[in-house]
């Protein structure tokens, strides 16, 4: 089978979208739609049911790109492989990782990957927890990172470190200067957390449920992203729970502080997650290599300066 062919359906099945693959290949649409009919022909199946402007996976397509997958991971290990003798062909890998730490951390480790890889070719998929298994289960992606424990045994899961589940309050507030607060005094202020169901809130609920106050406090708003909290604590809105990783650029403008919490800290486990099976190669195996040296740099707390998150277990 034609490599290039493979490459458009893959693409074309991930999106259902023969435009929108166009786009992604830097095709015209009826190049797209010529190398699939090609590829259908070849094959003697059809892989795409057509219903109006709409794409559906045949059953014969699902089954080719479980192939599909596995002989463009092939092709990037034998790339890979040849680098040392000085290989210099196009890598592509898919990286999975949980909201925050797709927009917190992950940018922070591509420059090292891009300079031993200037060729690499990268695609990033933002999801929950289980969005980023998935997508590791059916090899969208080469490695995953996750916020939330997880067991499954037809992966390998692997803790890197912890993330610390913060209080911030504006500059500016009577808190602003305290050492610590007590879980009991949280209930004088409006509190904005993540949205239920949101894994980020289920940790902080779970604080506040040891400690007795999570019936007691005011949480007339949630939010569904991590920089709307940031943003109405800066305004002045409440107090919030957010990742330590998603603060660094509001501790340096001194917008909000970090308070350290009585019977805290709040911590989650931070995981890589791999396919089972042998150790992979070339740009996947130097993420893990780098997930595993504990990445993760100590923040600034003004004060209180504790090195908090650069932790493994």
């Amino acid at each position: 089978m034609d490599h290039s062919r493979l490459k458009t359906f893959r693409i074309v099945s991930e999106m259902l979208s023969f435009r929108k693959a166009a786009l992604v290949l830097d095709l015209s649409q009826p190049a797209v739609t010529a190398q699939i009919k090609a590829l259908e022909e070849s094959l003697g199946v059809a892989l795409f049911s057509r219903i109006r402007q709409s794409i559906a996976m045949t059953k014969a397509g699902e089954t080719l790109l479980m192939y599909a997958r596995k002989i463009e991971a092939l092709s990037n290990e034998a790339v890979a492989a040849l680098k040392p003798f000085g290989a210099q062909e196009e890598i592509e890998i898919g990286l999975g990782a949980s909201y925050t730490l797709a927009v917190y951390l992950l940018p922070r480790l591509l420059p090292a990957l891009l300079k031993t890889w200037p060729m690499l070719r990268i695609h990033i998929i933002a999801g929950s927890s289980s969005e980023v298994l998935e997508a590791v289960t059916t090899q969208r992606v080469s490695l995953g990172m996750i916020e939330a424990p997880a067991f499954r045994p037809d992966l390998k899961i692997e803790t890197f470190g912890e993330d610390e589940l913060s209080l911030i309050v504006p500059a500016r507030h009577p808190w602003a200067e305290r050492q610590t607060i007590s879980p009991k005094e949280l209930v004088e202020e409006p509190i904005l957390l993540r949205e239920p169901g949101s894994g980020m809130r289920s940790f902080v609920e779970e604080y506040l449920e040891k400690n007795g106050v999570l019936s007691g406090l005011r949480t007339t708003v949630d939010m569904n992203s991590t920089e709307a909290i940031v943003a109405a604590v800066e305004a002045g809105v409440g107090v919030g729970f957010v990742s330590c990783l998603a603060l660094e650029k509001s501790l340096q403008v001194k917008s909000v502080k970090i308070v350290p919490i009585k019977s805290g800290p709040i911590l989650r486990t931070l995981s890589l997650v791999l396919q089972e099976g042998p150790e992979p190669q070339g740009p996947t195996l130097q993420l893990a290599k780098m997930l595993r040296q504990n990445p993760i740099p100590a923040l600034d707390y003004g004060p209180f300066e504790r090195k908090q998150i650069n932790r493994s277990r």
